[in-house]
């Protein structure tokens, strides 16, 4: 039934859509082996960049960078912020190959900057009700667990003016973000999300969404990896099955956690789902998240849509990467260290569900065997 074929070291199982729910497609699949060589200052040391103007990863449409420590801005001895490179193949899944890299720079410029800019941008001109998202993640053996960084998002694009412009008086609403976030001793799982119209609503006041393990920030959730993931709904009764296991001493997770206990030095699987809510003010839009297998969010009660939207918004947008706020060495250090992600797969629906568990199952495409 399906067509197995070695692709620089990682195997890949081609045709699996049998599995998939109907209606159900690949949109978007990316391992980056075949990308050239490129940085983000290759061609152009503009901080924005599109596929139509300049020279960017093949098959996405726009780059973002801003890099405090790099060749490109008198640094010969430091990173470009993005990296896509076969002198990389230690940052490559599996070993082989390429991934994507990105540098994050310590940095203090005497104000609460975000520095070391690194997104790359997928825009779906039709857009989706839907959108599921895989990709695997890994940390530097180094990495300082500190700061806070952008790691993913996946957004509605006004498509008009910046696809990178983000708030209340910019283009992209409803959005959902993933940040890296915690201290030495206390590692996050920090998720935001904003509402349509963002000049009105933009913290998703209107309404307001329900059901959620606690309570938001300006629309900012800063999780746990305990209570927040066994009682999904904040109701005070568990209502999710634990299976996530700490890599440190193999036991579920439970209570305070660190880096190296949920993330460690090793390759993490992360997903993610969206749905639009059926009309403004409808409470039935969807968020969910997993880590390693684990349902970490889950919530089938969200307003992207809020009362004041004039509706038919739809997902347009999926983005890796992002900036940091990050200040934890010396800026005479001139530190920086890397994250790298690899095997992209974006489809216009989730993969059939585990009846039991609720874990959607590794899909067959961009199969790796290490």
């Amino acid at each position: 039934m399906f067509d197995v074929r070695a692709h620089f070291g990682k195997w890949i199982l081609v045709g699996s859509m049998a599995a998939a729910p109907v209606g159900a497609e690949v949109i978007f699949d990316e391992n980056f082996d075949d990308q050239p060589d490129w940085h983000s200052a290759m061609h152009s040391t503009d901080r924005t960049q599109f596929a139509d103007t300049h020279v960017i990863p093949k098959g996405w449409y726009a780059i973002r960078q801003d890099p405090s420590w790099a060749p490109s801005v008198g640094h010969p001895d430091r990173h470009e912020s993005i990296e896509i490179l076969s002198s990389n193949t230690d940052k490559a899944r599996g070993g082989r190959g390429k991934s994507y890299v990105s540098w994050r720079d310590s940095y203090n410029p005497g104000w609460n900057r975000w520095n070391s800019e690194s997104i790359v941008a997928k825009y779906f001109p039709s857009g989706y009700e839907q959108i599921y998202v895989r990709f695997w993640i890994k940390f530097a053996p180094d990495w300082t667990p500190g700061g806070s960084s952008k790691l993913f998002r996946i957004s509605s694009w006004d498509e008009v003016e910046s696809i990178f412009g983000y708030g209340g008086d910019r283009y992209n609403a409803p959005v959902i973000f993933w940040d890296y976030s915690g201290s030495e001793t206390n590692l996050r799982n920090k998720i935001s999300y904003r509402a349509h119209p963002q000049n009105t609503n933009y913290f998703m006041r209107d309404p307001e969404p329900i059901k959620l393990p606690r309570s938001p920030t300006n629309a900012d959730l800063s999780l746990n990896f305990d209570d927040n993931i066994r009682d999904l709904d904040g109701d005070g009764a568990d209502d999710n099955e634990v299976i996530l296991v700490n890599k440190l001493n193999g036991e579920l997770v439970s209570g305070l956690v660190t880096h190296e206990e949920i993330y460690g030095r090793d390759w993490n699987k992360v997903e993610f789902f969206v749905k639009m809510n059926s009309a403004p003010g409808a409470m039935d839009g969807i968020f969910k998240q997993w880590i390693n297998d684990q349902l970490v969010f889950s919530n089938e009660s969200m307003p992207w849509q809020g009362n004041q939207s004039r509706g038919g918004r739809k997902w347009n947008v999926v983005a890796i990467g992002g900036n940091d706020f990050f200040q934890e060495y010396d800026n005479s250090l001139r530190h920086e260290e890397w994250y790298a992600i690899d095997d992209v797969l974006i489809m216009s629906s989730m993969p059939v569900d585990d009846v039991q568990s609720g874990i959607p199952p590794a899909s067959p495409i961009n199969i790796i065997v290490e």
